[in-house]
């Protein structure tokens, strides 16, 4: 009997201790000194329901060369109204659709040497209470150099080294399942200048949300020259604009050579619904240093040909018959 229960209390024993014992860990691995700190994933998305849980594992690879002290918090992060903002981090402050205080990273802080590699398991945990809509936030990781004890002394002033902090984030995109508010529109599409010497030319889309989540759209830009022809086009990937704020994407389109009018037009999936909005904007690509320096070499052609007949004259050969 007392056999039986030695053993039984050994399984609980471990039992118990591998359910305490920390997810995160700490890989080996061969590195090339690459002097930076990698976050992965840098987004993740996901539909939850209220009061469920989900945990995602994030990895931070050491490629600095050195040995540094990793800082993990949670901030919360939102769009801007301004169309050439980014996305803003709230530091300590809560965000109008705050997840901070539904993201629990297993740990703090941990050193990690070159060449390492933490996998550290986040939990998500969205109250029963939630409403549906979009909850945002990040997983800041922050490396910084491990402080010397003691730097060096001018006069009588210890001097230590000037520290440089990394900070990089995962960002997470939450949606609380439920009846949620999507809404926006292609508010804008537009170059920088309607004159082009020659391309890059630079396509602007946009996006406005006014919903309560965010939003994905995609879409496609068609190019055609003056005489209607499609001489080329531009595939828009989806990307991200958050509730209620507006956010400008911009690509760059080429082609080997450049000349005339054309005209673009964009086809914008919403990332909703399957409403697609369309703009066309016309611009001209006239390369002038090519265009003048032609014009100079005709002009002095032409020139040379006036000058030439003024000063030669032909005669038509006539032949003399005998009488």
């Amino acid at each position: 009997m007392n056999k039986i229960l030695f053993i039984a209390f050994i399984i609980f024993f471990f039992t118990a201790g591998t359910g305490f014992a920390s997810a995160y860990t700490i890989e080996e691995l061969n590195f090339s000194n690459e002097g930076d700190i990698v976050v992965g994933p840098g987004k993740t998305e996901v539909w939850l329901d209220p009061g469920s849980e989900y945990t995602k594992e994030i990895i931070v690879s050491n490629r600095s060369g050195m040995e540094k002290i990793i800082n993990i918090s949670v901030e919360d992060f939102q769009g801007s109204l301004n169309p050439d903002g980014t996305i803003e981090f709230m530091g300590g402050k809560k965000g109008p659709y705050s997840l901070k205080d539904y993201v629990k990273p297993e740990i703090e802080e941990i050193i990690l040497s070159h060449g390492q590699r933490l996998r550290l398991p986040v939990v998500i945990s969205v109250p029963q209470t939630a409403e549906p809509g979009g909850l945002y936030g990040a997983v800041m990781v922050s490396a910084s150099n491990i402080k010397e004890e003691a730097g060096e002394v001018q006069e009588g002033t210890a001097v230590g080294k000037l520290e440089i902090i990394t900070r990089v984030a995962s960002l997470f995109f939450v949606r609380v399942k439920g009846d949620v508010f999507e809404e926006g529109s292609l508010n804008d599409f537009k170059t920088g200048k309607n004159f082009y010497e020659k391309g890059p030319v630079s396509l602007k889309i946009i996006v406005e949300n006014t919903g309560n989540v965010h939003l994905s759209p995609y879409g496609t830009i068609d190019i055609k020259n003056i005489l209607g022809a499609q001489v080329g086009q531009v595939e828009l990937d989806p990307w991200f604009v958050m509730p209620k704020s507006v956010r400008t994407r911009e690509v760059k389109w080429n082609a080997p050579f450049l000349f005339g009018r054309y005209t673009a037009q964009v086809s914008l999936n919403r990332g909703y619904k399957d409403i697609v909005d369309t703009m066309q904007f016309s611009f001209w690509v006239i390369p002038w240093r090519i265009v003048l320096i032609a014009l100079i070499a005709l002009i002095l052609l032409i020139c040379l040909l006036v000058w030439f007949f003024s000063h030669f004259e032909f005669k038509k050969k006539t032949t003399n018959k005998p009488i």
